[in-house]
Formats: C-alpha cells, sequence, structure tokens
C-alpha cells in the first residue's frame, strides 16, 4: 500500500498507516476551523491633509489700485544769502573816479557785521589776546575777511572782498574803504578801520 507515496512492507503496520492516511487525506480535505477566532487590536489611522475649519473673518480685501494719500506741500525754502564778494547791483567801473576823505556813512553796518562775526564763529578768534577792547586776535584771517562779507551781504550792501581793504557800497554812487585786519592779524575796527570814499563807486 502506498500512503503519499510510501510504501509500508509490515502488514501488521497496515491499519495503522491506513489510519494514518486517511487523518492525513482527511486533513487536506477538510481542514478543521479554528477552535478561537483570532482578535485584532484597533489600529488609529491618522487623517492626513485634513484639518479642522478657520473659523476667523476673512480679511477685508484691499483696493486694486489704493488713492495715494497726497503729501503736504512745504514751505518754499528761504533764498540763501549771496556768496562772499557777491552783489546785487551791477558793477560799476568808472574811468575816473573821485576820492578823498569824507563822514563815512556805511560805519555803522561794518561793526555790525564784525560784531555778528565774533558771536557766529567764536573759533576764528581768541578772546584773551586784544588789541583794544573788542579787537581780537584772528586765528584764520582769510575766513574773517569771508564770514565779514557775507554779513554785509545779508544787510543787502556789497563788498568786493579784497584782503587789505573793504570796498563797500549801498548803491553804485559811491564806495567805501575798510581795513578791518592789522598787519599783526588783529581786527580793527571803529573810525580807524575807514579809508575814504569815492564817486561813483569804484566796483
Amino acid at each position: 500500500m502506498r500512503c503519499a507515496g510510501v510504501r509500508f512492507p509490515v502488514a501488521a503496520a497496515a491499519i495503522v498507516v491506513l489510519v494514518g492516511c486517511q487523518s492525513i487525506i482527511e486533513e487536506d480535505a477538510a481542514p478543521t476551523a479554528p477552535s478561537e477566532v483570532s482578535t485584532f487590536s484597533a489600529i488609529s489611522i491618522p487623517v492626513i491633509g485634513l484639518s479642522s475649519p478657520d473659523t476667523s473673518p476673512a480679511p477685508t480685501p484691499t483696493p486694486a489700485n489704493p488713492e495715494p494719500t497726497p503729501a503736504p506741500t512745504p514751505d518754499p525754502a528761504p533764498p540763501p544769502p549771496p556768496a562772499a564778494g557777491s552783489c546785487r547791483l551791477p558793477a560799476s567801473n568808472p574811468s575816473s573816479p573821485t576820492c578823498g576823505a569824507a563822514n563815512p556813512e556805511l560805519l555803522a553796518e561794518v561793526d555790525a557785521a564784525l560784531d555778528a562775526v565774533t558771536e557766529r564763529f567764536p573759533e576764528l578768534f581768541n578772546f584773551n589776546d586784544t588789541r583794544c577792547g573788542n579787537c581780537y586776535y584772528v586765528k584764520d584771517v582769510r575766513r574773517y575777511i569771508d564770514e565779514v562779507v557775507k554779513q554785509l551781504n545779508r544787510q543787502g550792501l556789497c563788498s568786493d572782498g579784497v584782503y587789505e581793504e573793504l570796498g563797500i557800497k549801498s548803491s553804485n554812487e559811491f564806495s567805501e574803504q575798510y581795513d578791518i585786519i592789522l598787519s599783526s592779524d588783529y581786527m580793527r575796527r571803529g573810525t580807524g578801520s575807514y579809508r575814504g570814499v569815492c564817486w561813483p563807486a569804484i566796483f
């Protein structure tokens, strides 16, 4: 007898083999149902891509072309003062002016310009070194002359800005000459700075 391709020579074992073969055939033909039903644990499967609904209010849409707020119009800047040596009057170059001594007419304006420069630019002076009460030593003579000319321009006067003597005029009818610096670099002031007058103005 063969059982699954195996021959058993012993007759006494035939019954056992037959029973065994029968069991194997029965197991192959009709497997017994499991005695217990397997239980499965619940698996939590995350949901991807879903979120709670957004309950915040929608933003207010911005207009496509909002009207720009016009910038305030600035006040016009005042015109800058004339540069040193500048003059609003036309040039006067007489061929034969008359010059001489006369009472100065512009001395007060010159002294006011000197006061303004000492107040606004103290770094130009040594106030502890004087020749007269307010004739201070000048540290930078060229700048001192330039600043005095600017102050005269602010008063509406014109000056030629010459280093040794300043020609000063308020019109082309006449011009006065002033020497506002000593050769030792101290200020010269008052009537001592006045040198004379010319008719018509020489510059």
